[in-house]
C-alpha cells in the first residue's frame, strides 16, 4: 500500500513552492463551489491541507499500485479525463482529480479502431473505464475534458498505475453487484484485475486550463 505520510511530505513541499501560491488565492476566492474539499466550515486551502487530504485519499481509496509517486509535471503538457458529459450532477466532472497521459489516450484510441461492429467512440470508453477501473456509477463517461498546462507552469501529482481494488464494495448506490475479488471484477464487470494505465491524481491546478474536448475530426484528441 502507498505510504500516506511518505505523501503527505512530498505534496507539502512541492505545494509551498511560490509558483503556486496564486492558484491558492484563487481557490480560497471561490472555494465554496469545489465540493469535493467542502465541509461545515469551508476551510480554508493551504498546502497542508490539500497535501493531508490528498495523501489520505490515495491511502483510503487504494486506486493505485506501489510504487506510488509524487512528481513535478511542467508544461507545455496535455492531460485527459472521461466525464459525464453533464448526464447527472452527482457524476464525474471535468475539474476531477484523476487524469491521464495523452499518450494513453492515443494508444487506446488507436486499438479501439481494430474492434468492429461497434462505434470506436463507444468502444474507447468502454476500454477506458476497465484499463482505469472505474465502476458505472462513479462516471457516465460521455464526454473527454483536456487539461492544458501551458509552458512555463507546472502542477503536482501522484502517479500510479491503476488498482482494481478501489472498486471494492458491498454496496453500490445504484444497486449493482458487490465487488469483492478479482472474480467479481471479471465475472461481475468483465474487466481485467491487472495494473491498470498509469494514473495521476491533481490535487491543485488552474481551472483555467481545463476545457471539454470538442466533438471534431480530432476528438478524442485536442489538438
Amino acid at each position: 500500500m502507498p505510504d500516506p505520510h511518505r505523501i503527505e511530505g512530498e505534496l507539502l513541499a512541492l505545494l509551498s513552492r511560490p509558483q503556486y501560491s496564486s492558484i491558492f488565492y484563487t481557490r480560497n476566492q471561490f472555494r465554496n463551489v469545489y465540493h469535493h474539499m467542502k465541509k461545515a466550515d469551508d476551510p480554508v486551502w493551504t498546502p497542508q491541507l490539500i497535501a493531508k487530504y490528498t495523501a489520505d485519499h490515495v491511502w483510503k481509496a487504494r486506486g493505485m499500485l506501489d510504487p506510488v509517486e509524487v512528481v513535478e509535471l511542467k508544461g507545455p503538457l496535455e492531460l485527459y479525463r472521461a466525464y459525464d458529459g453533464g448526464v447527472r450532477i452527482d457524476s464525474a466532472r471535468t475539474l476531477g482529480r484523476y487524469w491521464f497521459d495523452r499518450p494513453v489516450l492515443e494508444e487506446i484510441w488507436d486499438v479501439a479502431g481494430k474492434y468492429p461492429g461497434k462505434d470506436r467512440k463507444q468502444t474507447l470508453m468502454e476500454f477506458l473505464r476497465a484499463s482505469n477501473f472505474v465502476l458505472p456509477e462513479w462516471n457516465d463517461m460521455k464526454e473527454i475534458a483536456v487539461m492544458l498546462v501551458p509552458a512555463g507552469a507546472s502542477v503536482v501529482v501522484v502517479r500510479g498505475k491503476g488498482n482494481w481494488k478501489s472498486m471494492r464494495t458491498n454496496k453500490r448506490p445504484l444497486g449493482g453487484p458487490p465487488i469483492a475479488t478479482q472474480a467479481d471484477v471479471i465475472d461481475k464487470l468483465g474487466m481485467v484485475p491487472i495494473p491498470g494505465t498509469m494514473q495521476y491524481c491533481i490535487p491543485l491546478f488552474n481551472d483555467s486550463w481545463v476545457t471539454q474536448v470538442p466533438r471534431s475530426s480530432k476528438w478524442p484528441l485536442y489538438s
